[in-house]
């Protein structure tokens, strides 16, 4: 397991004047197309047993394989396997307190050691990380070292005390969601709403969906790419693309390839080959026509927030 150390003085001198200012006390790093530090982030689990890293095996082996250098995986379920860091929770933790824990988890490994990061996130995922962009630009204060724990190693983020409330700031460069109900989803949801308070957070017009509002930023800025699938078996595409709202600047709806295919719920964070005719936005530019697979337009997402 790859060790983050922590910077000692230094940190500790960048903390200290955030406890006094509850802002950076540094510039906030300008945005830099790149290769940045990436995390993979699942989506909802009935069972709340998902291995990591097979759910993001075709993913992880993409980026590695175009230069990417750090790909870590999230988990926040008790019983995720393969995880590279992993937060405890089951499917009844509301997505708020799972993102106000990938919140902490941000902050304090790589947010206040100046370390921009992207995340790349599938289904309810990407709810979360939106909800830790919300939160902490709602409710984020100033944090004392003496309130933070002493982790030195990501497998050990689960077992972190992390301090009630949320983190001053974060710096989260760009975020890629992949069949994310950023609408919510009807209809198939009912039963599982009743038993499951996940399910319940993501039902069309929940309160949390109202709470979490339009794609907000993180203190940096962020950029942020939706892609979903015309075919997708439980988000639809529409929902995934948040409705084409004024605020999406980069998102596709994928139909089918020239043989036929289609993508499903999770095919979208495996499709990676074949190119599909798509529905897609690109800032002012909006049409249709032949597209990158989600995950090949996906990894473009986190490197440059102008490429196709």
């Amino acid at each position: 397991m790859h060790k983050l150390r922590r910077l000692g003085i230094a940190l500790i001198l960048v903390i200290s004047a955030v406890a006094f200012t509850g802002q950076p006390a540094h510039a906030a790093p300008s945005r830099a197309d790149g290769k940045r530090i990436t995390l993979l982030v699942h989506g909802f689990d009935r069972e709340a047993d998902p291995n990591c890293a097979g759910g993001w095996k075709s993913a992880k082996d993409l980026l590695v394989a175009n230069g990417w250098t750090t790909v870590y995986t999230f988990g926040y379920y008790t019983g995720a396997t393969n995880c590279d860091v992993k937060v405890d929770g089951t499917t009844d933790t509301r997505i708020q307190e799972v993102g106000r824990q990938l919140a902490w988890t941000v902050y304090y490994f790589w947010s206040s050691q100046n370390v921009a990061i992207d995340i790349m996130a599938h289904s309810m995922g990407g709810l979360v990380s939106r909800a830790a962009i919300e939160g902490v630009r709602r409710y984020g204060a100033a944090v004392s070292t003496a309130d933070l724990p002493q982790v030195n190693a990501l497998a050990d983020a689960g077992i972190a005390a992390w301090p009630s409330g949320w983190p001053p700031y974060l710096y989260i460069e760009d975020i890629v969601t992949l069949g994310t109900p950023h609408k919510g989803i009807d209809g198939i949801l009912e039963g599982c709403a009743l038993t499951h308070e996940q399910c319940s957070d993501m039902r069309g017009g929940s309160g949390f969906l109202s709470w979490l509002g339009g794609l907000k930023s993180s203190a940096m800025g962020t950029d942020y790419t939706l892609l979903g699938s015309a075919h997708d078996d439980t988000v639809d595409g529409e929902s995934a693309v948040k409705n084409w709202d004024s605020d999406v600047s980069h998102a596709a709806v994928y139909d089918k390839a020239s043989d036929g295919d289609t993508i499903s719920h999770s095919e979208m964070r495996t499709e990676k080959a074949t190119a599909f005719d798509a529905e897609w936005r690109n800032l002012d530019d909006h049409g249709k026509g032949w597209y990158n697979p989600p995950l090949v337009q996906g990894m473009y997402g986190l490197y440059n927030h102008m490429l196709y």
